[in-house]
């Protein structure tokens, strides 16, 4: 016996009440074919195209949806419009899935419907104008046309606004959470910060209603809040909004794990990058510490999607590390960093191989640096079995992508610097290394005698590394300069002799350094032997330093600064006489 059409809606209404989807929709179907009027299967088409939808059955909603619009496109009367407007939205929603220029001319109908009915005097339509609005803005903020995003987003606050109902505070959070999203995508900081702190005045104020299912959204603003003040230099606000983030993060990750704490880890990752920025890099390993943790537990349970983020981690822990000159912890993070990019390369190369360049060209740098340090020559043939896997890595690839060709870049220089590189540089240039420190000793104090204790280790250094090199000409040529100026420290400590004794043993070079002719000139001078003295300051009176100076003006500055010591000598005057 066959059912009426009130007994198929009954059925059917009854099935949908327990929740039997699929056989509710079979009993509407009967029902359809049963109907005996337009408003009838207007009305039918409508449920079965949110039923579709619900069972994940686009094609047959946009079927059902386009059916009913074509129903109501053959009825004339004013009151069908809203019916209209609705079966509109309901199929712009599905195409804004797959088909974003049918979505959007679909919306625009309505929206003009929604308008006209607005501007006629029926208020009861607003907030379905609204809600057509942000769902346009959607569609356009979806296909990058932020032009248009931000125009709909706008005109929807306005309505919201003018609703004044605390029901629509989600929707308007949204808008202005996206307006952030969209500023922040062009650079525009400010409008991006006033948005986000709209839509977290509104988020916070549901959650206080008890609404404690805005908490994600209240996180997620909070977080690109910590973005934008850190883009805007105000680091401290942004380590403020990411705490904050963190908090609520930690709360919802308690409730659920899986879901929620990724998050944790990635807030407190943004706060250790904005702490190594700050170049606090103490409290940025701190953080990074606890993000190696938690990427290293979510790793264990979904490695494809969670290594990557451990080695990033541990890549980061290497630089800070590195940073802090403390070598040994660096090579190990970037040891384990390097090889768990290794075996994701092995796996996605096209993905992964820059990544795995990228660590190994930081540890190329800190073999650099120790085999500078220590001399060990391991470490060069260490940079050289690294840097071949990278050139033969980064081949494969063409030079489009910035970071690939600035890699390939750095890959050559290290590459040339490790094959040319020998001891006896190496040792040189450490020398040359400690030197420097001493002479930042030396011009951070004014008394002779600590800058004669220096300068005095200075040589010694200088004269040991002679002994290994004798033919080497950068040390042979610094080796006498820090002879004239030892001879210049004796002299201001009024030990002439042995000024004299320093400067004359200097190594003979075929240009030697003019400082050296000085002081002997000033040694000789104050021993009174003028007959020697004079003539090397006339030799000196019309040439230059390496800095442009006249030696005239180097000796005449000698002599005032060797007064002010307290050593007077007629000889000044006469020396002053004959060189003016």
């Amino acid at each position: 016996m066959s059912l009426s059409f009130e007994e198929q809606i009954q059925n059917a209404n009854v099935l949908l009440q327990e929740n039997e989807l699929e056989k509710s929709i079979d009993n509407y179907q009967e029902a359809l074919k049963l109907a005996t009027n337009d408003e009838q299967k207007i009305h039918l088409y409508s449920v079965l195209g949110r039923l579709y939808q619900q069972t994940r059955n686009p094609k047959s909603a946009l079927n059902s949806f386009e059916a009913a619009l074509e129903l109501c496109n053959q009825k004339i009367g004013e009151e069908d419009q809203v019916e209209k407007a609705s079966l509109l939205n309901n199929i712009a929603a599905i195409y804004a899935d797959f088909d974003a220029e049918k979505a959007i001319e679909s919306y625009k109908v309505a929206l003009a419907l929604f308008t006209q009915m607005m501007e006629g005097g029926e208020a009861e339509v607003i907030p379905h104008l609204a809600n057509t609005q942000f769902a346009l803005a959607e569609v356009y903020n979806k296909k990058h046309d932020f032009y248009f995003a931000k125009k709909y987003y706008k005109e929807a606050i306005k309505l919201y606004e003018r609703l004044g109902d605390d029901a629509y505070f989600p929707l308007r959070a949204s808008a202005h959470y996206q307006l952030g999203n969209i500023y922040t995508e062009e650079f525009y900081q400010f409008d991006a910060k006033m948005q986000y702190l709209k839509a977290l005045s509104l988020f916070e104020s549901l959650i206080d209603q008890g609404a404690k299912s805005f908490q994600p959204y209240l996180a997620a603003v909070l977080n690109n809040l910590g973005v934008t003040f850190n883009s805007m230099g105000e680091p401290e606000k942004a380590l403020e909004n990411y705490g904050r983030a963190f908090e609520v993060y930690k709360e919802l990750s308690n409730q659920s794990y899986d879901v929620f704490q990724p998050y944790v880890a990635a807030t407190l990752n943004s706060m250790g990058i904005v702490h190594a920025e700050a170049k606090d890099f103490e409290k940025a390993i701190a953080y990074i510490l606890q993000v190696v943790e938690l990427y290293n537990g979510l790793a264990d349970t979904r490695p494809r999607e969670y290594t990557h983020y451990l080695a990033t981690g541990l890549h980061n822990l290497g630089l800070f590390h590195f940073e802090l000159r403390k070598l040994d912890l660096a090579m190990d993070y970037f040891g384990q960093a390097l090889e768990l990019r290794r075996r994701l390369a092995l796996e996605q190369p096209e993905n992964f191989d820059p990544d795995f360049c990228a660590t190994a060209l930081n540890l190329v740098e800190l073999y650099q640096a120790e085999l500078e340090t220590k001399v060990d020559v391991d470490f060069k043939a260490k940079a050289l079995e690294l840097l071949h896997d990278v050139e033969v890595r980064l081949s494969r690839y063409d030079d489009h992508r910035p970071v690939v060709k600035n890699m390939k870049n750095d890959c050559e220089h290290y590459t040339e610097y490790f094959n040319t590189v020998d001891e006896e540089a190496l040792a040189v240039n450490l020398v040359f290394g400690k030197i420097k420190e001493l002479n930042e000793e030396i011009d951070s104090t004014i008394d002779p005698k600590e800058k004669m204790g220096f300068q005095e280790e200075i040589l010694q250094l200088l004269t040991e590394k002679f002994k290994n090199y004798p033919d080497n000409s950068r040390l042979k040529a610094e080796l006498a300069i820090a002879h004239a100026n030892l001879g210049w420290l004796y002299l201001r400590l009024k030990e002439f002799n042995k000024a004299e004794q320093i400067l004359l043993n200097a190594p003979k070079l075929q240009n030697p350094p003019m400082s050296l002719q000085c002081n002997l000139a000033h040694s000789y001078l104050l021993q009174g032997q003028l007959d020697k003295a004079l003539p090397l300051y006339l030799d000196l009176k019309d040439k230059t330093n390496v800095e442009g100076k006249a030696y005239r003006e180097v000796i005449l500055k000698d002599f005032e600064i060797l007064e002010r010591d307290g050593i007077n000598h007629d000889g000044f005057d006469l020396a002053r006489q004959s060189l003016s």
